[in-house]
């Protein structure tokens, strides 16, 4: 399992999964629990043998974006840390 830092969020390299955050929300139905709310995450799903080519994706709420982060053992957040700047 290999973490990776991106601009606007992280993103877990998996072997055949990928979960990534959004940089922004998305409203539509979560395709995991059905209900219509903000979707902060989307699972990435590679094929088993090649693993390069995407063969599906769902777009995840917090909720299920959050349990899939627990299966897949990686910590979820859904905030952002914005540098502190100084003018002086």
């Amino acid at each position: 399992m290999v973490y990776i830092m991106e601009k606007g969020g992280f993103k877990l390299k998996h072997d055949c999964l990928c979960l990534e955050q959004f940089a922004q929300t998305i409203y539509k139905k979560c395709e995991c629990c059905g209900r219509v709310r903000d979707n902060f995450f989307r699972l990435n799903i590679k094929d088993a043998r090649t693993k390069s080519m995407i063969v599906g994706s769902f777009d995840l709420c917090k909720e299920c974006g959050q349990n899939f982060g627990d299966i897949l053992k990686v910590p979820i957040s859904t905030e952002r840390t914005v540098d502190d700047f100084s003018f002086e």
